[in-house]
């Protein structure tokens, strides 16, 4: 009876312990509250909530105190909260913001084991906006945004001309041909293509070229190259020949409206054009299509992230969340659920309408060179800017030369770089 006496108290006093462990370790997962800092373009909070349910329904212990602020105040609110010393947890970035905040962003390659496999998962130029002058890895990207061409397919297919065939393969040349054959059969029709008003978006055309702003490792302007020569010919080109609206840069008027109201068989802008015509184009069909190839295929990226701070509060459960917000189903789910382009390689996304069209502007984004985002998220470059706009507007009206414009903005672009 003693040897069974003993055994019982052995084994009584193992599944004390055992149960003392378990209970150490639920209590280990001590309760968080997230700090998230977030601001709208149309419905992306309540999205972002929807989205990561089952992760916090998964993680009862992790909270969110979900602060959301206008636009106009966000990169004041984040500088403040930075500079205070007291960061959120998470917070929601546009490129622009990034470069501002970049040196104040705790590295994800601090949190997890595999950074490349990580970075592989995400466009090459999202990848490229969220790294550091280090090579560190800064931010989760989230939702991407493109520029691409959207057609009137009804004028196209007014001219005999199937342009989703087409456009798989055209170059600019190929394009001029064909759009004059558009213009002939659409007579109400004046114009071949309008490009928005921004150095961003004729920046399009200009990586297209082969063209470029700053030298190979962004420490100078450099403008003034054969690509960006050959753009600001062919751009003047459109103009002279009437294919281009003198209206949008050399007037005011919006290009967007020009094709809304079918007066344009073409129109570069961004991805957020596929909603807007969406809602407002009856009169005739459009589509997205993929842009013709000057010496390369390319579009300009841009996007949102999801990022921390360095000294943030909870740091290891704003990383796991971040990560699970990004992963494929999720990003999947998030960006249909926001009519956005996802950030990941791997994602397929089934939209409630337009989805081909999307599918055009993401695989725009597949093929675009990772140095068109590292230009784009100099801070340096977005001070000539204005200049660079202004200049293209004196070649359009023939005040000066391709070649004097490049000259010009390298003088004064070198000014910002000292």
């Amino acid at each position: 009876m003693k040897h069974v006496s003993v055994f019982l108290l052995v084994f009584l006093l193992a599944l004390t312990t055992v149960g003392a462990a378990g209970t150490q370790e639920q209590g280990a997962q001590k309760d968080v509250t997230l700090s998230v800092l977030w601001f709208n373009d149309a419905n992306e909070s309540d999205v972002f909530l929807n989205t990561i349910d089952d992760y916090l329904k998964a993680n009862p212990h992790v909270k969110l105190d979900l602060q959301i602020v206008a636009y106009s105040e966000y990169d004041q609110k984040l500088k403040l909260m930075i500079s205070g010393g007291n960061p959120p947890d998470i917070a929601r970035i546009t490129t622009n913001t990034l470069s501002v905040v970049v040196d104040s962003l705790e590295p994800i390659d601090n949190h997890v084991s595999d950074i490349a496999a990580v970075k592989q998962q995400f466009l090459p130029s999202m990848v490229a906006f969220a790294t550091n002058k280090d090579g560190k890895f800064v931010a989760y990207p989230t939702e991407a945004t493109a520029n691409g061409m959207l057609v009137n397919k009804t004028a196209f297919d007014k001219a005999g001309i199937n342009v989703e065939e087409v456009s798989k393969t055209w170059t600019w040349r190929e394009w001029e041909t064909i759009i004059k054959q558009v213009l002939a059969a659409n007579s109400e029709m004046k114009y071949g293509l309008t490009v928005d008003f921004t150095p961003h978006r004729f920046s399009t055309l200009l990586y297209q070229f082969n063209g470029h702003f700053l030298n190979a490792d962004q420490t100078n302007i450099n403008f003034n190259n054969p690509g960006t020569i050959a753009t600001l010919q062919w751009f003047k080109h459109l103009h002279d020949t009437g294919l281009a609206p003198k209206s949008v840069w050399l007037g005011s008027e919006n290009p967007a409206e020009l094709f809304q109201a079918g007066l344009v068989a073409g129109h570069i802008g961004g991805s957020w054009n596929i909603n807007t015509y969406n809602k407002n184009v009856k009169n005739f069909e459009w589509e997205a299509v993929r842009m013709p190839k000057g010496v390369i295929n390319s579009s300009v990226p841009g996007g949102k992230f999801v990022a921390s701070f360095k000294g943030s509060k909870n740091s290891a459960e704003a990383f796991k969340l971040m990560a699970a917000f990004t992963d494929k189903a999720h990003n999947e789910a998030y960006s249909r659920d926001t009519f956005n382009i996802p950030s990941r390689t791997d994602a397929q996304v089934t939209y409630p309408s337009n989805s081909k069209d999307f599918e055009v502007f993401l695989d725009e984004l597949k093929v675009t060179p990772a140095y068109t985002a590292n230009e784009w998220k100099n801070t340096n470059l977005s001070k000539v800017t204005t200049y660079i706009r202004e200049q293209i507007v004196e070649v359009l009206l023939g005040n000066i030369t391709a070649e004097q414009a490049a000259a010009n903005v390298d003088a004064k672009g070198s000014t910002y770089f000292k």
